[in-house]
């Protein structure tokens, strides 16, 4: 959320709890503060922003991956752990800033159609929300089998097995067995001593080597854990080193902020269920973007209140919408009073809660920018949310360096074989000469793509165009490969 809409969040939280400890300090103006922990991803940088909080992280002390860090070594997506004060005016100084990924390894499996990627075992999720780095596309194909990658993520446990909802993906290199250093985390389960041998999450750990000095006191099936090692062959890990992650747990006293970002599960009720592990009651919390009747496994949110004996008690809870519109073009307009911008014809609201960042100049921490500071002819990558009656609201906004790609990605409305499709209310000329694509990414014809196409009273299918446009006035995304190079259009998300 941006910092109007977290004022007023925080202001329903905090002065409560800054009455009862005593508001600011001596400096009567300055705004008053409490100690909290914030966990989520990071969104933007001029500071550190996480979970729609501007962090000072000036004095921070950084670690990630138990190393000490510096501050310019934090990134976009990364999911942290935050503790400091957060300021009545939506604010915060950061004392310590945690970053561990969530696994580390050779990409083993793709599934273009699931948009999944499999790491050491490990279902990776990506989505519209996913940060790409060390690669030049922005989607998975960006990727191939034997890349060795780092994600960021949130663990959604609503599944069999854990699945990793990729916030970030770093392509490191490729993969050399015995060479390369790979790591997972997760719940032991299969565990035998004797043989020195588990699975943590699916992925079978084979620990023999490490002398029994050096594993986790009380190892044991249920305990999270951290395998790493330099061997991995035939769906096995040689690890060399086991560590204890359920003593790196952060302990909340009593009493603190608390905003955390994740996935609901273990739901009972809104008075019982958790998220990223934390159990939340949020029997009396204001509930953003929905109702108690959307809140159930699965859901991402982010829950905002205080401790008490462990527990997450939750004065908001904000339901976190889901993409599923994606636009990629030069921006034509932009409003500032009615808080919307324009691309390829379309006004697409700029919300209380959308994430703007500024990628000029800052590939690697963006700054974030105000809805002012954007300027016709920036290349925009925007997130969207269509609502029932086909209106756009921005989930995220990113200004990007200057391209002539343009991207949309929505449900297809309408087709006109072969020569043009609606997806989300943005049209697309096609022709003989684009390439087109089914949902598995195989090479198919013209005819062969709009059969399999589906548009109401039907349920939609998602579509993935890539084209071009003449002047930035245009609003017509050219895919004919008539006037360049570009035109390509695939089923599904990618």
């Amino acid at each position: 959320m941006n910092a109007a809409i977290l004022r007023n969040t925080l202001a329903v939280i905090a002065l409560p709890l800054l009455a009862a400890c005593g508001g600011g300090g001596d400096d009567a103006t300055a705004p008053a503060a409490t100690e909290a922990t914030v966990i989520g991803p990071i969104t933007g940088f001029g500071s550190v922003v996480v979970n729609g909080i501007k962090f000072d992280d000036s004095q921070a002390a950084v670690t990630m991956d138990d190393a000490v860090q510096t501050r310019d070594r934090l990134r976009l997506g990364m999911v942290v752990q935050v503790q400091g004060q957060v300021r009545s005016d939506g604010t915060g100084v950061a004392n310590r800033i945690q970053f561990n990924d969530c696994v580390e390894g050779p990409i083993t499996a793709m599934n273009q159609v699931q948009n999944t990627l499999t790491v050491l075992g490990q279902t990776v999720q990506v989505d519209d929300g996913t940060v790409f780095d060390g690669v030049t596309l922005r989607d998975m194909n960006a990727f191939a089998i034997g890349d060795l990658v780092e994600v960021s993520c949130l663990q959604d446990r609503t599944q069999t097995q854990a699945q990793l909802r990729a916030t970030r993906i770093e392509r490191k290199g490729t993969f050399v067995d015995g060479a390369t250093e790979v790591e997972v985390k997760g719940t032991v389960a299969n565990l035998n001593l004797a043989q020195g041998t588990c699975t943590i999450d699916g992925l079978t750990v084979n620990f023999a080597g490490i002398p029994p000095a050096d594993r986790p006191a009380g190892l044991a099936n249920g305990m999270t854990v951290e395998a790493s090692g330099r061997h991995f062959a035939n769906g096995i890990l040689q690890a060399d080193r086991l560590r204890d992650r359920d003593r790196d747990r952060i302990h909340v006293p009593d009493g603190n902020l608390m905003e955390i970002e994740g996935y609901v599960s273990e739901f009972v009720s809104l008075a019982s269920f958790r998220v990223d592990g934390s159990t939340v009651n949020a029997a009396n919390a204001v509930i953003r973007n929905g109702t108690a009747a959307d809140v159930r496994n699965g859901v991402k949110v982010e829950a905002e209140g205080t401790m008490s004996n462990g527990v997450l008690v939750a004065q908001v809870l904000i339901l976190k919408l889901q993409t599923n519109v994606r636009v990629e073009a030069g921006l034509q307009a932009r409003d500032t009073t009615a808080g919307s911008v324009t691309l390829l014809g379309r006004a697409i609201k700029v919300a209380g809660d959308t994430i703007l960042i500024d990628r000029l100049g800052h590939s690697n921490q963006p700054q974030v920018v105000t809805l002012a500071a954007l300027n016709a002819g920036d290349r925009l990558e925007v997130m969207a949310v269509r609502d029932a009656a086909g209106s756009l609201t921005a989930t995220r906004i990113e200004r990007t360096e200057a391209d002539p790609l343009v991207v949309v990605k929505g449900v297809a409305d309408a087709k006109t074989p072969i020569t043009q499709l609606t997806l989300a209310g943005f049209t697309v000329d096609t022709g003989a000469n684009t390439r087109y694509r089914d949902a598995a990414g195989n090479l198919i014809d013209g005819a062969s793509f709009y059969s399999l196409v589906q548009v109401p009273p039907s349920a939609p299918s998602m579509v993935h165009a890539r084209g071009v446009v003449a002047t930035l006035a245009t609003n017509v995304v050219d895919a004919t490969r008539s006037t360049s190079t570009i035109g390509e259009l695939e089923i599904g998300d990618d």
